[in-house]
């Protein structure tokens, strides 16, 4: 009972944090700070966001291997646990794009950055849409 609130709570705190980026914390900063400053506080910000995203997803699949996993199975086994696996794979590499792009001088008109900007968009969309499908399938069973 206890790991299904829990499994309820990560999923609930990485669609949460994936949707308020865009709708809350990017057009505040836009709207305070200085060019300088702003440049500054997405390029820390959204390495902490994923740094985030990827101890939620950690977390859950810990919660699943500890508590819900029965004896002698792989926590791969399951299709939710290897998507949960898949996307923390994903979010991994978003955070290394996203520390290339912050630590190189690319154009941010270059296809180049396009390319992985959308990359990294349609990352984190997945995550969310993934995480809301679960959080929803978990209700729907209670």
């Amino acid at each position: 009972m206890i790991a299904e609130i829990t499994l309820h709570t990560l999923l609930a705190a990485i669609v949460g944090a994936i949707w308020a980026t865009p709708l809350v914390v990017s057009p505040a900063a836009r709207n305070s700070l200085d060019k300088e400053a702003l440049k500054f506080f997405l390029k820390s910000y959204f390495f902490r966001f994923n740094i985030f995203l990827i101890l939620m997803l950690a977390l859950y699949l810990g919660v699943v291997y500890f508590f819900m996993l029965p004896e002698y199975e792989l926590i791969w086994s399951d299709a939710k646990n290897l998507t949960i696996l898949i996307i923390l794979g994903l979010n991994i590499l978003n955070m290394f794009l996203g520390l290339i792009i912050d630590n190189t001088k690319i154009d941010s008109s270059s296809n180049f950055f396009k390319f992985i900007h959308a990359f990294s968009v349609s990352i984190l969309a997945s995550t969310s849409f993934a995480a809301l499908y679960f959080l929803i399938e978990k209700f729907l069973t209670l």
